[in-house]
């Protein structure tokens, strides 16, 4: 049962909940956001989730910015729960337009019910009255404070988009979406009897631009899926445009034997039987047991199941056994990655990644796209994608495994002409053909797409 709140304590509620909420965000890579929350606020009724839900992404999307704010007002160092109350007022008072008084006012109350120095926090936040925000140290810096970006990510991405284009693309991942998108399960539903009855419930919907089987539906009121005959019934799934159109560009067919590698948590290995209506043969490799337990779960509700094993095992050991090598009509491989794509629905990610993660998971592409290789049959197909944007992540693992790979790379954007070109930078093979997704274009999470051919 939900908890009632009465209206005086609702913003203090609200605030202790998204300190406590932003501090276990930012502790742990092990987890999303979205879970953080689901386990924070199950507790409370749907007011309290929809507000304290902005709170921490609004925080999130700036908090690089809102730490040298915290920096620059407090007199000593705060405990990390303080400081994260401080960061959600400072993100108020200087971001969202709310006058200083009542936030202030708030947060000291909120910090007295999380057992915190309220005197403190409430002087802290009251400074927040006459300052004016960080001084920026340079050009690049004033880039960063302006767009709430890490430094390395304007430094990176700047030489390779120039400045308008990045601009476009910084204030974008500031934006969050403006819709949910599913994809439909053409094998089991009509896209149009899904429609109308998202309509009943008093969405508004559109079809997808690139997948004409997914569905955009309007944010605005709560989402229950729980109430909708087309959840419970398995004809609808979360999945990102830009993800659906990965397993399009796979173009799986019937009586084929399939590998998804790094498949949990489903939405592309239940795509791949959809596109199949089941007569497919899909290896599901993942190395998490609980998203397998997902994948098992999805596949089971939309009626897969029957067509999909499961295995728990790394893919790169997968590429030395001999049960499997040469033995898949078609393999897709999206890797684990930095995520720098979805910047618009996981704005934590942008200040858990760095250089360092980008360079340890490039590496490890590479081993997994050898062995993904070598599980295609001579004239089979290898799909490579990933929800980032780095090319270390991209052009540089494909033009490897071209070089290191018996593999023919196939020009996707001439079916799909609405991609954008691969970037040109240093190491990428001259025979290279691949296509992008970005968010300040598409609309959709940053997607990179390479579809191979293996070589008789």
């Amino acid at each position: 049962m939900a908890e009632e709140v009465s209206p005086d304590k609702f913003w203090i509620t609200c605030y202790a909940l998204a300190a406590r909420s932003l501090l276990e965000v930012m502790r742990t890579k092990s987890y999303p956001i979205q879970y953080v929350l689901r386990q924070e606020l199950s507790d409370y009724n749907d007011r309290i989730q929809s507000v304290t839900r902005s709170l921490v992404y609004d925080t999130l999307r700036r908090y690089g910015t809102l730490e040298r704010v915290v920096d620059d007002i407090a007199r000593s160092r705060l405990p990390p729960l303080e400081r994260a109350l401080v960061m959600i007022a400072a993100n108020e008072v200087l971001y969202e337009g709310k006058h200083p008084a009542p936030v202030t006012d708030c947060a000291a109350k909120a910090a007295k019910e999380l057992g915190l120095n309220h005197r403190r926090v409430h002087g802290v936040v009251a400074d927040l009255e006459n300052y004016e925000g960080p001084e920026p140290e340079d050009e690049l810096d004033e880039l960063c404070l302006e767009y709430h970006h890490p430094r390395w990510f304007v430094e990176k991405f700047e030489p390779l988009l120039g400045r308008d284009e990045l601009k476009k693309l910084m204030e974008v991942h500031n934006q969050p979406p403006e819709h949910y998108t599913f994809r439909v399960n053409t094998a089991e539903a009509d896209v149009d009897e899904v429609i109308e009855e998202f309509e009943e419930h008093g969405f508004e919907v559109e079809r997808g631009r690139y997948v004409d089987y997914c569905i955009r539906i309007e944010k605005g009121k709560p989402l229950r899926l729980e109430e909708l005959e087309c959840w419970n019934k398995g004809w609808i799934i979360p999945q990102d445009e830009a993800a659906a159109l990965v397993t399009e560009v796979l173009d799986p067919q019937p009586g084929e034997r399939i590998a998804d590698l790094c498949a949990a948590p489903g939405g592309k290995t239940t795509h791949i039987a959809q596109l199949t209506e089941g007569d497919v043969e899909i290896l599901a490799v993942d190395v998490s047991r609980t998203r397998l337990r997902r994948l098992q779960k999805f596949a089971e509700r939309m009626g897969f199941d029957d067509c999909i094993e499961i295995m728990r095992a790394d893919v790169r050991r997968l590429g030395r056994n001999p049960r499997f090598v040469g033995k898949f009509d078609r393999v897709l491989l999206d890797p684990p990655c930095t995520s720098l794509g979805t910047l618009r629905t996981d704005p934590d990610v942008k200040w858990k990644i760095g250089p360092k993660e980008v360079r340890e998971l490039s590496a490890k592409q590479k081993q997994m796209i050898r062995a993904a290789a070598r599980l295609v049959k001579p004239g089979g197909v290898l799909v490579y994608s990933t929800c980032t944007i780095t090319p270390e992540e991209n052009e540089l693992v494909a033009s490897e495994a071209l070089k290191t790979e018996r593999l023919r790379a196939e020009d996707v954007r001439s079916e799909f002409d609405f991609l954008c070109p691969h970037l040109e930078v240093d190491g990428v093979s001259p025979s290279l053909e691949a296509g992008r997704m970005w968010p300040h274009v598409h609309d959709t999470s940053g997607f990179f797409v390479v579809k191979f051919r293996k070589q008789r």
